[in-house]
């Protein structure tokens, strides 16, 4: 173990290891309302989003927000919030400012055409910021505090 894994776990982090896809983009497994899900870590994303068919599949509870979404080439997607549903990045509870739900088969194409599994949340900076992420592409870790 890095001297930096070291240091971040006594400093009260919690390390969740991290995949490279075929894009370059770091990925984790997680889960939502318990039931396992792929997880892409986008720094560039405002807010955590899963997949809308994934919150129609697990029954979860969502309304749709009065404005649009986008990002990765979608644009003016509609954007709904789901109140009440835990999302898990390894075995560390995200705290988010909001779940969004939209439609991903646009991220999930762009995926597929370099070969990338598909993805159905994408961890976002509210949850970054929230619990004071650190992303160390040496150990291939995101490191968290709860």
């Amino acid at each position: 173990m890095s001297d930096l894994v070291q240091f971040l776990a006594q400093a009260g982090y919690h390390r969740i290891a991290l995949t490279q896809n075929g894009v370059g983009h770091f990925e984790t497994d997680g889960s939502l309302a318990d039931q396992p899900i792929s997880v892409l870590i986008d720094t560039g994303a405002s807010n955590t989003v899963i997949d809308l068919a994934l919150a129609h599949r697990l029954g979860l509870e969502f309304s749709k927000l009065d404005r649009l979404g986008g990002g990765a080439g979608g644009t003016n997607l509609e954007l709904y919030v789901v109140p009440n549903a835990a999302l898990k990045v390894g075995d560390i509870v995200a705290r988010f400012t909001m779940l969004v739900a939209m439609d991903l088969p646009h991220v999930n194409e762009s995926l597929a055409q370099r070969g990338s599994r598909p993805v159905e949340a994408i961890l976002g900076i509210d949850v970054f910021e929230a619990q004071s992420a650190i992303i160390d592409y040496g150990s291939r870790s995101l490191f968290l505090r709860e």
